[in-house]
């Protein structure tokens, strides 16, 4: 039985067109994948990692800006409201934001800073205001070595989301308030 199958497959390969095909057809499976390039685009790539880190709040940029202001307790290196960007000084990473989940204290090597990123826009005839939070986080190893980035977490980037989100909901709540009186 088993020599009849080996002459069967042996006359049936034996023939030119199909051993091509069948040649062609292991090629395309074994290095088809291979021919697409796995990492997507850079531009979209950068877009859908930085969703996490933004928000379009339904405000006018004013409001926005300044909602922010209240919120951010920590001191202002830089801050232009014509381009949009918000810069804070360099924060040890002991007196800023510690998550509740840590149970030591970090290493005196790290800081961060916080860089908010404003944009004006509409979506449907309504103002709105796109708010871009970025943490950089940095570990000094020490005094000689340049230091290390360490990706954040984003709890502390939700916590400051929220609390705007919160105060231009209080802001719009008070003026309503003072409208109907």
């Amino acid at each position: 039985m088993l020599q009849e199958v080996l002459l069967t497959t042996k006359r049936v390969f034996t023939s030119v067109p199909l051993r091509l095909f069948c040649i062609s057809s292991l090629g395309c499976l074994f290095l088809g994948c291979s021919l697409f390039d796995r990492r997507p685009n850079s531009a979209i790539s950068s877009v859908v990692a930085g969703g996490a880190n933004q928000r379009v709040l339904f405000a006018p940029y004013d409001q926005v800006w300044r909602a922010a202001h209240t919120v951010i307790k920590y001191p202002i290196a830089g801050e232009n409201q014509d381009t949009g960007l918000l810069e804070t000084e360099t924060i040890k990473f002991l007196d800023g934001w510690l998550p509740p989940e840590i149970p030591k204290q970090p290493s005196h090597g790290m800081r961060y800073k916080l860089f908010l990123t404003f944009a004006k826009g509409r979506i449907e005839g309504r103002e709105s205001t796109r708010l871009t939070i970025e943490k950089k986080i940095e570990k000094q190893k020490d005094f000689f070595s340049e230091p290390d980035q360490i990706e954040s977490d984003g709890l502390e980037e939700k916590v400051i989301f929220y609390r705007i989100e919160r105060e231009l909901i209080i802001n719009e709540t008070l003026r309503r308030a003072a409208q109907t009186q």
